[in-house]
């Protein structure tokens, strides 16, 4: 239970509260102003050390929400000290409903103690409270100098000493400085304390001490990194770098083997020996002059090493060559030699020893004759290009050793057309050898100038060159000239003589070839062109000795290849050579010409052998009689012979004569093929009463055609008889249409048919005597059979008789 002193303390306490309350509440419309400020604070910044200028203005902003003019007074606090200065109005007035701005000037004076600081106000507008804070940094800057420190060259028994000095800039603070070593050995060392302060505006110096050891190089060098543990503060350099050039004693560097390569590069016995010089490098990799002092061991084998210059002295950093000079006689044997030089600098800077390789080497060469070959014109053969071979000779030079594994490769199109035969393993010193290298260009070859470069090497031995050039030419012209020259004695030339001028047109052309440079497009035509020549010559001449030869057909067939080849050479006669062209249209020209003349005398040759012949034959039909026609007087030979005409004459671009000639060959045709089909029809009839005679008449056995039945022989007889004139007719018929092939057959047909009736007639006569002896053998058993039937008769009646009796 709560006591009651406690009670009526309680009660006390909650009346004067809310009696508090209301009276605030009835006095606040009446003090209050309805304005507001804004905003609630104001932050002040003074940097010394980074700006010159240390004075701020800050403003807020008054609202009157009233509907009157307000105004009040302007209060700071606490009060600013003395160093620190707000500069501003004591009181304001805003109108009804609008905004007004206040303005205050802080200005901040350094604070003897460089210590950071901050300060808050409080400013009372018209009863609204805002707050204004004012932060004051003090900054501070090192500067150092120097930086970076040469100590320069220095030897081992220097100790120099360098100072640094380290100045604060702004002279707000004192800082403090550390030193920490972050690079270098410890020869460095900073005098007194590597933590120093450094008095604000002020400076401190700091020495870096160098006490060098024994050095094994030349540049040293150290870095001592800066740092401070005061807020605020930069530095110029974060770092001290410091570097010194070491003075390093006389120091004999390594030597450096050499090995020379002695080529003898004379004819054995040319000189009596060789000398070089070589080179052994002495260098001192310390600062000090060095001396030095050289030896040599020279090789065994005749070779020698003598010391031809050599320095005493050397400087620092320096390098001098010893000079050496080697001496072999020329019969000195190929191998390596082994040589060396000595060279002291002293127990200080050292010794040491360089080897000296020699090797000697016997030269191997040869020389080539010719270096050059030009196999000149290459003609085209029956069966390919003709083949050309040329030697050249490989000599060895030097005589100190043998040329072995000559080797050749060769470059230029169609290297394949090239061969080389060698018949020996090596060359001896001082000897030579022959290469045969022979050419033999494929069909593929066109007509041009070809060049190869051979490059002939060895063991040992750079190549050679070796040229080689030929001049293709794709016709074979002596072949071609011997062949023109041999119609000089052929029908052609005695029956046509302007077969001549064809003839030495062509071996005039022929022989110009060679000498003139021709064109590509030329080349394609002379070749046709001159084979078209002789393959015209040859026809001619064909033509008029298969006519000769009564062998008409290939005569004609001559003949058309011959137009045809006259064609050709029409067509190739247009040569862009000026001197090759005149020949080239003389021939075609004289090609025409002559063959005009051979096709028209062949083609009325054979009109009148078709005439000819075709009388003969009628002539025989119209006397019923064959008998006196010869082999070739037939129907089919006449009609051949006007056709063969019609196409020379065709070739001579000759119509009426060729339509006359087609016309009588075509009626002959006719009386061909009705003669052919009368013979055919014989035939038939003929085959045709044979097979019904032995189908009625005979009888077959096998493969045998018997007549066994004489009442038969008279049908099969005439059967037989016909079929023999069908056949003489027909095979007349045949030999007047001219169908060789079918008379014989018929002929045969016919030789066959009488045979074969003679047989048989042969074997049915020999049946009927067989036939008549069987007959009187059984008449002759008749009778006996009968006779003695009788006896017994008689015998049998003269017994009853006597029995009777």
């Amino acid at each position: 239970m709560i006591r009651d002193w406690a009670k009526r303390l309680l009660i006390k306490t909650v009346l004067v509260i809310l009696s508090c309350a209301i009276l605030l509440f009835l006095l606040l419309p009446v003090s209050a102003l309805d304005i507001a400020v804004s905003p609630s604070q104001r932050d002040v910044i003074f940097s010394f050390g980074q700006v010159a200028d240390n004075t701020a203005t800050v403003s807020f902003t008054i609202t009157n929400y009233e509907n009157t003019t307000v105004s009040g007074d302007i209060d700071i606090s606490p009060t600013p000290p003395a160093r620190i200065t707000i500069t501003g109005p004591s009181s304001f007035s805003c109108d009804a409903e609008s905004t007004k701005t206040v303005q205050f000037t802080i200005a901040a004076l350094p604070s003897p103690s460089g210590e950071d600081e901050t300060h808050t106000f409080t400013l009372d507008i018209g009863g609204e409270r805002v707050t204004v804070r004012v932060t004051i940094t003090y900054y501070a800057r090192i500067e150092v100098t120097p930086s970076s420190i040469d100590f320069g060259r220095v030897s081992r028994t220097q100790k120099p000493a360098e100072t640094v000095r380290f100045r604060e800039v702004y002279g707000y603070k004192d800082v403090r400085v550390n030193l920490a070593q972050s690079r270098g050995n410890s020869w460095v060392t900073v005098t007194g304390p590597t933590s120093i302060v450094v008095p604000k505006g002020g400076y401190s110096e700091v020495i870096f001490q160098l006490t060098p050891g024994t050095p094994v190089q030349n540049d040293y060098s150290w870095t001592f990194s800066l740092s401070t543990p005061t807020g605020h503060t930069t530095i110029s350099q974060s770092s001290i770098s410091l570097e010194v050039y070491m003075l390093l004693p006389a120091k004999l560097g390594t030597l450096t083997d050499e090995r020379l390569e002695l080529t003898f590069d004379k004819p054995r016995g040319t000189v009596s020996r060789y000398e070089r010089d070589i080179y052994v490098r002495v260098r001192n990799e310390g600062d000090e002059t060095m001396r030095v002092s050289s030896s040599i061991e020279s090789p065994s084998g005749g070779i020698s090493i003598t010391i031809a210059e050599s320095p005493n002295e050397i400087a620092g950093k320096s390098s001098k060559n010893i000079r050496l000079r080697v001496i072999a006689p020329y019969d000195a044997p190929e191998g390596t030699y082994q040589g060396r030089v000595y060279v002291d600098a002293g127990a200080t800077a050292g010794r040491d020893t360089a080897e000296i390789t020699i090797v000697i080497t016997w030269p191997v060469d040869f020389t080539i004759t010719p270096t050059t070959i030009d196999f000149g014109s290459i003609e085209l053969q029956e069966r390919g290009y003709e083949q050309k071979s040329v030697s050249i000779t490989l000599t060895e030079t030097y005589l100190y050793k043998p040329v072995r594994n000559v080797r050749f490769s060769k470059t230029g199109a169609y290297g394949n057309w090239l061969t080389e035969e060698l018949d020996f393993l090596e060359i001896p010193p001082g000897e030579s050898r022959t290469v045969t290298i022979t050419i033999e260009p494929g069909l593929e070859a066109v007509p041009e100038n070809y060049a190869w470069t051979y490059s002939v090497g060895a063991y040992q031995i750079a190549a050679k060159r070796v040229t080689v050039t030929a001049k293709i030419i794709p016709i074979n012209t002596s072949k071609m000239i011997e062949g023109l020259q041999s119609f000089r004695e052929t029908p052609l030339y005695r029956a046509y003589p302007s077969s001549e001028s064809i003839i030495a047109q062509g071996i005039e052309l022929l022989e110009e070839v060679e000498s003139r440079e021709i064109s590509a497009e030329d080349w394609g035509k002379i070749p046709v062109l001159m084979t078209g020549t002789l393959s015209l010559l040859s026809s001619l001449n064909d033509g008029i000795v298969f006519t000769e030869a009564a062998n008409y057909g290939n005569a004609v067939e001559s003949l058309s290849a011959a137009s045809v080849a006259t064609a050709t050479i029409e067509s190739n006669s247009n040569l862009e050579n000026a001197a090759l062209a005149g020949y080239a249209t003389n021939i075609a020209t004289d090609a025409g010409r002559t063959t005009e003349e051979v096709l028209r005398d062949e083609a009325n040759l054979l009109e009148l052998r078709g005439w000819t012949l075709k009388k003969a034959v009628e002539y025989a039909l119209a006397i019923n009689d064959i008998s006196g026609l010869i082999e070739d007087e037939n129907v089919l030979d006449a009609a051949l012979s006007y056709q063969y005409a019609a196409v020379l004459y065709g070739l001579l671009n000759d119509r009426e004569k060729r339509l006359e000639n087609v016309y009588e060959s075509s009626l002959l045709m006719n009386k061909h093929d009705d003669l052919v089909s009368d013979a055919t029809d014989l035939r038939i009839r003929a085959e045709t009463s044979i097979a019904t005679s032995k189908e009625n008449d005979l009888a077959r056995i096998w493969d045998w055609y018997l007549l066994v039945n004489p009442y038969n022989y008279d049908t099969f007889v005439t059967s037989y008889e016909t079929a023999e004139r069908n056949l003489a007719e027909a095979s007349d018929k045949y030999t007047v249409a001219g169908e060789r092939f079918l008379y014989e057959q018929t002929t045969e047909d016919l030789d066959r048919l009488q045979s074969e009736l003679r047989s048989i007639l042969l074997l049915f006569f020999s049946a009927c005597s067989l036939y008549a002896i069987f007959f009187i053998y059984a008449i002759t058993r008749i009778i006996r059979g009968t006779t003695a039937y009788l006896k017994d008769v008689y015998e049998r009646e003269a017994g009853e008789v006597l029995v009777s009796g």
